[in-house]
């Protein structure tokens, strides 16, 4: 399918912001345009998934139409496809990606449903988005190179303290070129003077609330002080809340329960699972291990039978069968003297005829096989009782 190109509007889930389409050029006037663009039909104009670059040089060649295939996917699919295949052909800029993600959540996903959608590290989303947290020159420093977004990420907690805080560690790592290793050493030192100061405050409230407590030396101690201040925090905490405020906390805790619950069950339902399986797997080496033990019992069965009793089975065998063929041979010399003595040729009839037997009577009936009987024969005399003749 062809459509006017002045029709196909850019994709806004693209994070891109730079396109070198020289190269794509001379391909598309050498080979042609390999492949259509992908878009998706919105009101009379298109909207592109995929072919960004293909589609910005096509119009740099003053192209009128473009081959395009028009699929159905919704916002979410497109957002995801658009964001992995350009990174897989060809990474994001720190620039790129920071201001797509910022994108992202001023349209008003946060920074776990975007780690969550994009399938990227949550902390990976909030390094990026922390940076404009901070001055334009700043910023600036990180697009040029100057610092990296492994250097904004180690920074994460002091952010979240005070940016005051972590534009001067950002200054001095742009002054003296620190490394990451470098720039941690100095995030945990810094970590380690507030953690002093936290607890030089702590001890000035615990004199107040209780003195016994305040003096903190053991881990006992701290652990207790820590329980005195949290539920100090706790209750000033609650004490400012409006309304409203409680009603959504509750709400939350409400979602919470439901969420834990609904987990629960879930991860019960794979352990059911799990152990059904197992249980499968067992039952199937058990059997596998019972076949191995009968065949191996056999086979020492079968090893323990010695030459002799083979030898003696088989010459049992061999009178059995001798005894049969003897017992075939005085059969079929009866059976040849009895069709003998029963077939004659019927005087009534002058057909061949043979005498049965059924039950305790005696019957004539006619043969299958026509019998040559003399135009006048002597009439035989028939035997008032027919004998069958014993044979030894």
């Amino acid at each position: 399918m062809k459509v006017e190109i002045d029709l196909i509007k850019p994709s806004p889930y693209q994070p891109r912001l730079f396109f070198d389409v020289s190269e794509l050029k001379e391909e598309i006037e050498r080979d042609g345009l390999l492949s259509d663009l992908v878009v998706r039909k919105q009101g009379k104009d298109y909207e592109l998934i995929d072919g960004e670059r293909r589609l910005r040089a096509l119009k740099e060649l003053k192209w009128k139409t473009a081959p395009v295939r028009v699929v159905k996917l919704d916002d979410s699919i497109i957002r995801r496809s658009v964001y992995k295949v350009n990174k897989v052909r060809e990474n994001y800029t720190v620039e790129e990606e920071a201001r797509y993600f910022k994108k992202l959540t001023d349209e008003g996903m946060t920074p776990w449903e975007i780690s969550k959608d994009l399938g990227v590290d949550f902390h990976w989303v909030l390094a990026h988005l922390n940076i404009f947290k901070f001055p334009e020159d700043t910023q600036k420093a990180l697009w040029t190179g100057q610092i990296s977004i492994s250097h904004i990420a180690a920074l994460e907690s002091i952010i979240g303290r005070s940016t005051k805080e972590a534009q001067s560690i950002i200054n001095e790592i742009i002054n003296r070129k620190l490394t990451l290793r470098e720039t941690k050493k100095i995030i945990h030192k810094q970590k380690e003077k507030v953690e002093e100061m936290r607890i030089e405050a702590a001890k000035k409230v615990l004199t107040k609330v209780d003195p016994k407590v305040a003096n903190l030396k053991t881990a006992k101690d701290f652990e207790k002080a820590a329980k005195v201040l949290k539920k100090i925090a706790k209750n000033k905490h609650e004490k400012t809340l409006t309304p409203e405020e409680k009603t959504a906390i509750e709400a939350k805790k409400k979602q919470k329960k439901e969420e834990m619950k609904h987990k629960y069950k879930e991860n019960k339902k794979l352990e059911n699972l799990r152990i059904k399986e197992e249980a499968n797997k067992l039952a199937q080496h058990f059997k596998e291990k019972e076949k191995l033990r009968i065949e191996k019992e056999v086979k020492k069965e079968i090893e323990k039978t010695s030459i002799a009793e083979l030898r003696k089975k088989l010459k049992s065998l061999t009178h059995k069968i001798k005894k049969l063929q003897n017992e075939k041979t005085s059969f079929l010399e009866d059976k040849a003297f009895l069709l003998g003595a029963l077939n004659f040729n019927c005087p009534h009839c002058q057909h061949a005829c043979v005498v049965y037997r059924e039950g305790d009577r005696y019957l004539v009936k006619r043969s299958a096989k026509v019998s040559i009987v003399p135009e006048k024969p002597d009439a035989p005399s028939m035997p008032s009782k027919l004998t069958p003749r014993k044979t030894n």
